[in-house]
């Protein structure tokens, strides 16, 4: 494999951890409050566990398919936020970086399909 479906991954890991350890602060970055403690598990459970999951998946399979499946999740996730950005008007800083960001990791995770080599 190359090193940059491997950084996406890691990444994703990254911010799972994040999300693990400090729901309250991610929250707040992406704009949402919990208003009950099964908020918290929540964050915890999606943006931390299940991200830290298929990072760590990623990093252990070592397959061209897992890279992709997740590079298409990523790209799909970046045509909601776009979407989001005309449909809901939510052009912001955040959101344009969310997009940006969400199209650079998937590229990162197709490049192993396309034969990437960095």
């Amino acid at each position: 494999m190359t090193i940059a479906p491997n950084a996406a991954a890691a990444s994703l890991l990254l911010l799972g951890l994040l999300a693990l350890f400090f729901p309250v602060s991610v929250a707040a970055f992406v704009g949402i409050r919990p208003r009950e403690p099964e908020g918290l598990s929540e964050i915890r459970a999606i943006f931390g566990c299940f991200f830290l999951g298929l990072g760590v998946a990623c990093l252990w399979l070592q397959s061209v398919s897992v890279f992709t499946a997740l590079g298409i999740g990523c790209l799909a996730a970046a045509v909601g936020r776009a979407l989001s950005l005309v449909v809901d008007r939510s052009v912001s800083i955040k959101n344009i970086g969310g997009l940006v960001s969400e199209v650079a990791i998937a590229a990162l995770f197709l490049s192993a399909r396309l034969g990437g080599g960095f």
